[in-house]
C-alpha cells in the first residue's frame, strides 16, 4: 500500500496499527456478548438512551471508516484495498485501525474492471459489512432497514461530494458505473435474498430532488445539547408538510 493512499485513509480515519491504540478487534465485536459490552461503553459514551441508537449511530460511523472509504478509492484511484474483518480494529474514538500487510491494495488498470469490481464490492458487503449490521441487529434489536439505510447514505453522500468536486471525464464514468452497479445488484452480492441499499441509494437530480431518508436513524434521540434532527430525517419533513 503506497503512502499516498495510506495518506488518503487518513482523511477517512483509518490508520495502521500503530499509530492508534485498539479498543476492540471487529472479530470479537461479531461475538453477541462482546458486542453488547462494547456497545454498552459506547452508549455512555456518546450519551445514547439506548442500545438501539448506539448501534445506529455505530453502523453510520462504520460505514464511512470501510465503505465510503472503499468507494471514493475505486473512483479516485481505479484501486481500492482489501479490509478482511481479521485485519480491522476499532480505537476508542471509533477509528479505524487496520494491519496494513493483509489489507493488500489491488488496482483494476490489468485487470477486468467490472470482474475486479464485483469481486472487490462481494468481499465489501459479504464477508464485512453484513456480518457487522447482522451482530448489531442480533444485539440491539434495531430494524435492518436503518441500519442499512445508514450504509446507503453514506454512499449516497460520497459519490454526491465526489461529483461536486470531480472534473475528470473518466472518474465521473468510473462514479456512475459504480453507483448503477450497486444499486442493481443482487442480493447475493451482500450475502442477502435481496439488494438491502437498492431502495436508499441516489445521485444527481433525483437526490437534490427527494433529499430525505425513508427510515430515522434515530440521532435525534442523542442526550447532547444542540442535538436535533438529521436535515434528511423523514420526521422532520413529515412535521415541516404538517405545518404547511
Amino acid at each position: 500500500m503506497s503512502s499516498l493512499v495510506v495518506d488518503k485513509l487518513k482523511a477517512f480515519d483509518i490508520y495502521v496499527e500503530h499509530e492508534r491504540p485498539k479498543e476492540i478487534a471487529i472479530t470479537d465485536l461479531l461475538d453477541e456478548e462482546k458486542c453488547l459490552s462494547f456497545l454498552q461503553k459506547q452508549m455512555i459514551e456518546i450519551k445514547a438512551p439506548n442500545i438501539s441508537v448506539t448501534a445506529s449511530m455505530l453502523s453510520k460511523r462504520y460505514a464511512y471508516l470501510v465503505v465510503s472509504s472503499t468507494l471514493y478509492s475505486m473512483v479516485e484511484f481505479n484501486g481500492a484495498h482489501n479490509l478482511p474483518v481479521t485485519a480491522c480494529t476499532l480505537t476508542k474514538e471509533c477509528k479505524l485501525s487496520i494491519q496494513a500487510g493483509m489489507c493488500i491494495w489491488q488496482e483494476a488498470k490489468s485487470l477486468d474492471r467490472e470482474q475486479w469490481r464485483e469481486n472487490v464490492l462481494r468481499d465489501l458487503f459479504s464477508y464485512h459489512i453484513t456480518p457487522v449490521l447482522d451482530i448489531l441487529k442480533k444485539t440491539s434489536r434495531i430494524s435492518s432497514s436503518i441500519l442499512w439505510e445508514n450504509v446507503a447514505i453514506r454512499i449516497n453522500s460520497i459519490y454526491r461530494k465526489t461529483l461536486a468536486k470531480e472534473l475528470d471525464p473518466v472518474k465521473i464514468d468510473r462514479l456512475k458505473s459504480d453507483f448503477h452497479f450497486l444499486k442493481n445488484a443482487s442480493g447475493d452480492m451482500f450475502n442477502l435474498k435481496e439488494n438491502p441499499i437498492k431502495p436508499y441509494l441516489k445521485i444527481g437530480e433525483e437526490l437534490k430532488l427527494n433529499p430525505c431518508r425513508k427510515t430515522c436513524c434515530l440521532y435525534y434521540k442523542l442526550e447532547k445539547e444542540g442535538v436535533g434532527h438529521c436535515s434528511n430525517c423523514p420526521i422532520k419533513s413529515i412535521q415541516a408538510k404538517q405545518k404547511q
